[in-house]
């Protein structure tokens, strides 16, 4: 389902889809920046990937955003999803789900954040001065 997609434009409609593509560009910006990538083998944990850099291990968690507000930033939800029997929660990430947030933007902007930074937030607005620094 291409919904009139223009070339160089980025319509995806899968929220499953949207992971693997954030996934695929974190992978290839760690790679890129010499870190060996690690790959969990279930999917069960709290963090998509992990990078090994001097011996130290990071646990990345990535999102994608093409939730663009009239202001131009991009949203990114901090909350994950679980549901049973036609009920839904929602719980905020703990300091010890991961070490760093990336995030792609549809537009191709990448950003990388401490989890520090994140602790406590329900979501981001990227794309405003203020996370400017956490840009790649």
């Amino acid at each position: 389902m291409t919904h009139g997609v223009l070339p160089g434009i980025i319509a995806i409609v899968n929220t499953k889809r949207k992971g693997s593509l954030a996934v695929g560009e974190a992978i290839a910006y760690f790679t890129k920046n010499e870190n060996s990538v690690l790959i969990p083998v279930s999917d069960c944990d709290k963090y998509d990937l992990a990078i090994d850099r001097d011996g130290i291990i990071k646990r990345i968690q990535c999102k994608y955003s093409n939730d663009n507000e009239p202001s131009g930033a991009f949203i990114v939800d901090l909350r994950t999803f679980g549901g049973y029997r036609e009920k839904t929660y929602y719980a905020k990430y703990l300091k010890d789900d991961f070490d760093l947030l990336f995030v792609y933007c549809s537009n191709g902007d990448k950003y990388l954040i401490p989890m520090e930074k994140i602790l406590g937030k329900s979501h981001l607005a990227l794309g405003v001065k203020s996370w400017n620094e956490y840009k790649c």
